[in-house]
């Protein structure tokens, strides 16, 4: 009798390190290849973009109800995801305050967008 009760609690305990175990083994255990997906792609997806005011006056931009200042030569660099529209808050070049600027698109992630 002692035997047995011996062999069931080692089995009971065996089963029990396993099942902690098997959680993080699966974690861990590299099925194949990873594949990396394309930013663009993914919904949602981060989009940079460079902003460069070539004017003599700070320009002020909104983008999802928050404004950002541009000061004169310098640059800012904003993020948002695809759709995102930037509205101009201050009337420059070729363009009148509450007018679009431009949409976040996969097309202008990482590059630089000049207006003044």
């Amino acid at each position: 009798m002692l035997r047995t009760t011996r062999t069931l609690v080692s089995s009971l305990a065996v089963f029990l390190v396993v099942g902690l175990m098997a959680p993080s083994a699966a974690n861990a255990l590299s099925l194949g290849k990873k594949t990396k997906s394309d930013a663009s792609t993914v919904q949602g997806a981060s989009i940079t973009v460079q902003l460069f005011n070539r004017g003599q006056e700070p320009q002020v931009i909104t983008m999802d109800g928050k404004t950002y200042t541009v000061q004169p030569h310098q640059s800012l660099t904003i993020k948002g995801t695809s759709g995102t529209s930037v509205y101009a808050n201050t009337t420059g070049k070729g363009y009148q305050k509450g007018d679009l600027l431009f949409k976040f698109a996969p097309s202008i992630n990482g590059g630089t967008i000049e207006f003044n």
